[in-house]
């Protein structure tokens, strides 16, 4: 009798092995397709949330992307470890700009403040026209790589001259102001007696600082300035975003 129970329990063994090993992979794709469903929601959620709490003018589409192991657990554990965010067609008070920005340690609960932030601004050539900080150097700006070029008109010696500027943006110990230092010049209007260099000695007098604070929340720096062929790029970090209406409108200052 023994000899014919033996096979039967070994197949009886075998087929709980082989319930027990289905039942763990479809727990396993059901865990996968929950994680899944979760960060999808969770991205999407906050995709709507931060649009709604743009300022007021601010338009464009913002992704959102968690990244780290398990959404689910990092819920449970009221915050988020690592959050990227990310535009190509936002425009902030008429001005189109790209941006990317990692956040980490970014809670759940309803005004809390983040961990440290690192964001990167990037401004075309033509969006740079249209700020203020360019308006009132009188005109327009070229960007070429590592340097910025402008029309500048002073007066030298009771007659107005008309240069073409070449300058260097260079950053303060503080990463709140940006120096514009002229590393070169062109007399552009005629019947000048001054040389190019005289006018240029002059103008490394009238160099002047740009208040990046004016522009970025409060508290955030600028890291590194990056002028390429037609558009600038900031370098940014914050200790922390608080994540409030007023907390991510208000911007800073250089005073």
């Amino acid at each position: 009798m023994a000899l014919v129970d033996g096979p039967k329990r070994r197949r009886g063994g075998r087929t709980a092995l082989i319930v027990i090993a289905v039942l763990l992979i479809v727990l396993v794709v059901l865990a996968v397709a929950a994680e899944f469903a979760a960060r999808s929601y969770a991205e999407g959620r906050a995709e709507k949330e931060i649009e709604s709490s743009l300022p007021s003018g601010t338009t464009g589409r913002v992704g959102v992307d968690i990244r780290g192991f398990s959404v689910i657990l990092q819920a449970l554990g009221g915050s988020l470890d690592d959050v990227h965010l990310s535009s190509e067609d936002l425009v902030v008070s008429g001005v189109p700009l790209a941006f990317t920005a990692d956040l980490t340690q970014v809670p759940l609960q309803s005004g809390a403040t983040t961990g440290p932030v690192d964001a990167t601004l990037t401004v075309s050539q033509e969006a740079l026209n249209t700020t203020k900080a360019v308006t009132d150097i009188g005109g327009r700006v070229t960007l070429k790589p590592g340097d910025v070029v402008f029309d500048k008109t002073v007066k030298v010696l009771g007659l107005d001259l008309t240069a073409a500027v070449t300058a260097k943006p260079s950053l303060a110990a503080d990463g709140k102001t940006i120096r514009i230092t002229p590393t070169d010049a062109a007399i552009s209007s005629s019947n000048s007696a001054i040389s190019g260099a005289a006018l240029l000695t002059y103008l490394k007098t009238l160099s002047f600082d740009v208040c990046a604070a004016d522009y970025l929340p409060q508290g955030a720096t600028v890291s590194r300035v990056t002028v390429a062929d037609g558009s600038l790029a900031l370098d940014l970090r914050s200790p922390g975003l608080p994540l409030t209406s007023a907390g991510l409108t208000e911007t800073g200052s250089c005073s």
